[in-house]
């Protein structure tokens, strides 16, 4: 049997991470980023601190925030549009999975332009091209989107959550700074992190599972236990939220190479009807 393990290029972790941007932007060679995030994120000022760090290196950007909690087809037609007007020449993510998995569909479409009709990304899409570049910044403890090749988009004429499978989406850098999570509700701040304790119990226990994915979920599962409850009763518990930041990651880094189970299955119809976070 032959495994597969699909990891970001390159990922940075820690308070303050986000102060990479500019070196890697450079390294790339790329030079106007379209920053997709949320109208939330910008009013709340998490957004901002990131791009004050676009703007003290004169990087130029492009902001796309009509992204909905569950972000659907209509959300992501509108963004490729207005990326191909941008001029930009990257997609950096700010966000929760929402805004991942939107910058995703925007960058696979954008590169392989025969799968515009959204809805043909679903399931395991045959692309050929890798996506427009993405950094990802997680701005929750949860979904781990900026590691995984999976991205879930609402088909709302259907009423139905498309799970989209593709290693050409998968961000080409991370930077899991926990600095963007310390405003994060509550309610929030449970629901995302039991979501991540789902991926690392259903990665551990799903058929695909392997030594080395098995050695990330139980790692996850540990960290978890130690660090969610504390980010939930102390939300600015420097610990706590930096722990939660990575552990979501490593039970991403596992599940997205050997796929989920049926609590993620039971989730999407739920989410897709509903509007229900996969934690809640």
């Amino acid at each position: 049997m032959i495994n597969r393990f699909i990891l970001n290029e390159v990922s940075y972790f820690g308070p303050g991470a986000r102060e990479v941007l500019p070196k890697d932007i450079s390294r790339l060679g790329l030079h106007k980023a379209f920053v997709a995030t949320d109208k939330d994120l910008i009013k709340f000022g998490v957004a901002d601190q990131v791009l004050k760090v676009l703007e003290a290196a004169k990087i130029p950007y492009e902001i796309f925030s009509e992204i909905k909690p569950n972000p659907t087809v209509s959300n992501v037609k509108a963004g490729v549009e207005a990326f191909a007007s941008s001029g930009a020449d990257f997609i950096l993510a700010i966000g929760g999975g929402s805004s991942m998995d939107t910058a995703k569909a925007i960058g696979i479409i954008t590169n392989n332009p025969e799968f515009s009709d959204v809805v043909s990304l679903e399931g395991v899409a045959d692309t050929k091209k890798k996506s427009v570049p993405i950094i990802a910044l997680p701005t929750t403890a949860g979904t781990a989107a900026e590691v995984t090749i999976n991205y879930v988009i609402t088909d709302e004429q259907n009423q139905k959550k498309m799970v989209c499978v593709d290693p050409n989406d998968i961000p080409s850098i991370a930077i899991v700074d926990a600095e963007l999570m310390y405003t994060l509700p509550k309610s929030l701040t449970a629901a995302t992190g039991l979501d991540a304790l789902t991926h690392a119990i259903e990665g551990l226990i799903t058929k695909g599972a392997w030594e080395m994915s098995d050695m990330f979920e139980i790692k996850a599962i540990e960290m978890i236990n130690r660090y969610l409850v504390t980010a939930v009763e102390e939300p600015s518990n420097a610990e706590a939220r930096n722990g939660m930041a990575v552990a979501q990651y490593i039970a991403g880094m596992a599940f997205s190479n050997v796929g989920l189970g049926v609590v993620h299955g039971m989730a999407h119809p739920l989410g897709a009807i509903f509007d229900i976070p996969h934690g809640v």
